[in-house]
């Protein structure tokens, strides 16, 4: 008992010291300081984006209704019925984050604008869950033929993700609860109280950071109980510090950027239409920003990870240079 307390301590610390550095990094590129207040208070933000992801199978123990089981569902589609079987699935999952994130933050001022806000953007997911689903079931059709096997699959829970078509469909799914756990429990109830682009993408930054920081902790000890302390552990280490957070970083800036500027143009004015294409356009990008990162180091390409740390650090870069 007292060892894995150790290690926890020890693995926080060492996960920390690059979160600090980064945080550092992009408030330096905005040329404001290092807020300590603004930097420890995202550990709630974080908390509460990371809850949804990395503790599904304790949602569902507690509510015991299958329909929650998302990851069950994705890996089953095979036809038209079970590919809405899969929409209902999700959109029951978002529903349900929507709900605690709406509750929670309840408590800020102007509720019925930000509940007419959370509405719309509700209406852009469902609408998009509904298009993933059926492109799901082509795509599923596109690839029977040349659905081959993963040497390094992945395990979620009692479900195992071994071929091309599951990876994808695994990796879509994490994108989309991840961002969509982030954009509700963040950008929702921050409407009225960030004034520029440049503040939603900084604020964004620091979620991301944090998210990075805990599944970085996991990830580590996961790897220490297998391999204790060695080159492998040391090699993840920096994997995670260096290129893994850059992912978070990139996937929530672009999520964060498209919002605020649809927010901030169509705030006041009735224009569902060009609203909804921004915001959904920021949603596609940061969710396949995410899934082509995953799947390409899932099937070898590891010079992935050097063109989005170095991309990744340049684009978020020139979003602090534009006007808003």
């Amino acid at each position: 008992m007292l060892e894995t307390i150790f290690i926890y301590i020890f693995l926080f610390f060492i996960s920390f010291f690059p979160i600090v550095i980064w945080a550092y990094s992009f408030s330096f590129i905005d040329d404001n300081p290092l807020n300590k207040k603004r930097f420890l208070v995202w550990i709630l933000w974080w908390i509460l984006s990371v809850i949804p992801i990395l503790h599904i199978d304790k949602i569902m123990k507690i509510l015991d209704f299958e329909y929650l089981n998302v990851f069950y569902f994705v890996s089953k589609i095979w036809n038209l019925f079970s590919s809405l079987e899969f929409w209902l699935s999700l959109s029951l999952f978002l529903f349900l984050v929507v709900l605690f994130s709406f509750f929670l933050w309840g408590f800020f001022k102007n509720k019925s604008s930000i509940f007419k806000i959370y509405l719309k953007n509700i209406l852009v997911f469902l609408v998009f869950i509904f298009s993933l689903s059926l492109f799901l079931f082509l795509l599923n059709i596109f690839l029977q033929k040349i659905d081959f096997s993963i040497w390094n699959p992945v395990a979620f829970w009692n479900i195992v993700f071994n071929t091309f078509k599951l990876i994808i469909f695994y990796y879509v799914i994490v994108a989309f609860i991840e961002e969509a756990s982030k954009h509700f429990n963040f950008l929702q109830s921050s409407v009225f109280y960030i004034k520029s682009i440049r503040d939603w993408v900084l604020y964004a930054i620091f979620v991301a950071l944090w998210f990075s920081f805990i599944e970085n902790m996991l990830y580590l000890y996961n790897y220490y109980i297998t391999y204790w302390i060695s080159w492998e552990l040391l090699k993840l280490y920096f994997y995670r510090s260096a290129f893994s957070v850059m992912v978070h970083v990139l996937s929530s800036s672009v999520m964060a950027y498209y919002f605020s500027k649809a927010l901030m143009l169509y705030r006041w004015k009735d224009l569902s239409f060009p609203y909804l294409k921004i915001f959904t356009t920021g949603l596609i990008i940061s969710i396949l920003l995410h899934l082509i990162f995953d799947v390409a180091l899932t099937l070898g390409f590891v010079l992935i990870i050097f063109i989005y740390f170095i991309w990744g650090y340049l684009y978020v870069s020139s979003i602090f240079y534009k006007e808003d």
